[in-house]
């Protein structure tokens, strides 16, 4: 009975760190990581209307300059005219008020979405 215990402790150890970093990806989108902590705070918006079949990069690059770096997992934006990432703020979208989730150029967005770029402290 003892030798399975370790086991058991493990798996109940990984379900308490998956909880916990689920949990804290959901605050993340409705304000801070602890109760209290206020919302995120965007210094500009930019908001864009969305296009069936077009991916939020390329509706992004029909309006504005955009300038992005390409990796392996999609395009990372660095800069959107001309205000770049910095080492506190940065550039992160959001479709019909839901934070994208993989990078601009594989969101497929349709007609009735509403895309946002936020430039937000991190």
């Amino acid at each position: 009975m003892f030798k399975k215990l370790p086991a058991v402790g493990l798996i109940v150890g990984i379900l308490l760190l998956w909880a916990g970093c689920t949990s804290s990806n959901k605050n993340e989108n409705q304000g801070g990581s602890l109760p209290g902590d206020p919302k995120p705070v965007d210094s500009i918006v930019i908001a864009l209307q969305g296009q069936t079949g077009k991916s939020v990069l390329e509706i992004t690059l029909q309006e504005h300059k955009v300038n992005y770096i390409e990796s392996e997992i999609g395009v990372f934006v660095d800069a959107i005219d001309s205000l770049e990432v910095g080492s506190k703020y940065g550039w992160m979208y959001s479709v019909n008020n839901m934070m994208g989730q993989v990078a601009s150029d594989k969101y497929i967005t349709n007609d009735s979405d509403v895309v946002r770029w936020h430039y937000r402290k991190f």
